[in-house]
């Protein structure tokens, strides 16, 4: 920012008439400083707006992740922004979220609860007991299951409480179970994970390789994953009638097996079978995670789902339109007592337009995708200003809008 009467002195250059070559001649500064000035671009005496790296593709990303993941920590969210083009720092991210959207508050709150606190742990959570016992009830985990929910489980299959579980088991369990987010891997936790999960699965009957798959808590997966509860129909056939808290892949939207949208925690799933191409529209989301990420996958659906057109261009197309889907959705799910006004119809009702449009622009941006390598995941073709990341530029709802023109049906 230049000082104030230097900054007066070539708008009183320019009003005289000088060109823009002697104005920057005379001044020492830059022809395009000259031009900023002449042209309101920089005002006087205010120091221009530093370009933001959080853009707002990016931004929603970020919204929509912390909506569904209640308990998602700061340095898990930076991790996943970065891989997507990101070119801040943590400290930057955090600035962003604050000043755009206010959402660094609930965001640090969550690090804190996690990360920062030491979560009291015992100075014998390594401690070995010398025969766990074996309950004569074997209960089953379901996939993502919370380790609290699993716990109450047991002991209610077993006419316990789960005070009375936690006694016989190392006190690594009563260290997690007191967290606000069981995913955490705290640096003291970790070294005693193993023993916890062979008394565990000595206690329950199942396998270690069983439990450790199912259970997030002990940390095998450390991949994006959304908070919800899992398929009212698959634990149903199991005996189980009341909701299970479960965190999912971020991309299942969608039980495929019996046609059900999981909604976000708190929210009732929906039955789909009076839509099924929405549940096909699953099925492609699973396959174009073959060639990309599901951080990927993610940001181009977020952005193709407010690219979305709300009216048909025809009325030929308004039996396959997203408006009436959600019609349909909320007529077939009425009888079952749930809200028309739920905003998670229509996330389901314009859940095949948006995969289809993520596809395209996927497909369009992205180069030699990674499969699987671990790698930082790829970067969009785009043109952005230098220092923005690539899919995370401001262009990217244009390009989608300029697809979805062509692709919508």
């Amino acid at each position: 920012m230049l000082p104030r009467e230097r900054a007066e002195k070539i708008l009183t250059l320019h009003a005289a008439g000088w060109p823009v070559q002697a104005i920057a001649d005379h001044t020492g500064h830059s022809h395009q400083t000259v031009r900023d000035y002449i042209n309101g671009r920089r005002t006087p005496g205010i120091r221009a707006p530093r370009p933001s790296l959080l853009t707002e593709p990016l931004a929603s990303y970020c919204r929509q992740r912390l909506a569904e993941d209640p308990h998602l920590r700061t340095s898990v969210l930076f991790k996943e922004v970065a891989d997507l083009g990101f070119q801040g720092s943590r400290a930057t991210l955090y600035r962003e979220l604050k000043r755009r959207h206010r959402l660094l508050v609930l965001a640090d709150r969550r690090e804190t609860n996690s990360q920062e606190e030491d979560p009291q742990i015992p100075s014998e959570i390594s401690r070995r007991h010398k025969r766990t016992p074996a309950l004569p009830r074997r209960v089953a985990p379901i996939a993502g299951e919370t380790l609290n929910s699993y716990l109450a489980r047991i002991a209610r299959a077993n006419h316990l409480t789960v005070t009375e579980v936690l006694a016989v088991l190392p006190t690594w369990f009563s260290t997690k179970t007191n967290n606000i987010d069981d995913r955490a891997q705290h640096h003291m936790l970790a070294p005693a994970a193993t023993q916890a999960l062979h008394k565990l699965a000595h206690l329950t009957g199942t396998t270690p390789v069983g439990l450790a798959h199912a259970l997030p808590a002990f940390g095998t997966d450390e991949g994006p994953v959304r908070a919800t509860t899992a398929c009212h129909r698959c634990t149903a056939r199991l005996g189980i009638r009341q909701p299970v808290p479960v965190h999912l892949p971020i991309h299942h939207k969608v039980c495929t097996q019996h046609g059900i949208w999981l909604s976000d925690l708190g929210e009732s799933h929906l039955d789909l079978s009076i839509c099924p191409e929405i549940t096909t529209a699953q099925h492609r989301a699973n396959r174009l995670l073959r060639r990309f990420t599901p951080q990927q996958l993610t940001l181009a659906h977020q952005t193709a789902a407010n690219a979305v057109p709300p009216w048909s261009t025809s009325p030929a197309a308004v039996p396959h339109h997203w408006r009436y889907r959600l019609l349909a959705l909320q007529t077939h799910n009425h009888h079952r007592g749930i809200s028309t006004e739920l905003d998670t119809y229509t996330h389901a009702a314009i859940y095949p337009d948006a995969i289809e449009l993520a596809a395209a622009v996927l497909a369009k941006h992205f180069r030699d995708p990674a499969r699987s390598t671990g790698k930082n995941s790829p970067r969009l073709r785009t043109v952005a200003p230098a220092g923005h990341g690539h899919f995370a530029t401001q262009d990217s709802s244009s390009q989608v809008r300029a697809t979805s023109s062509g692709t919508t049906r």
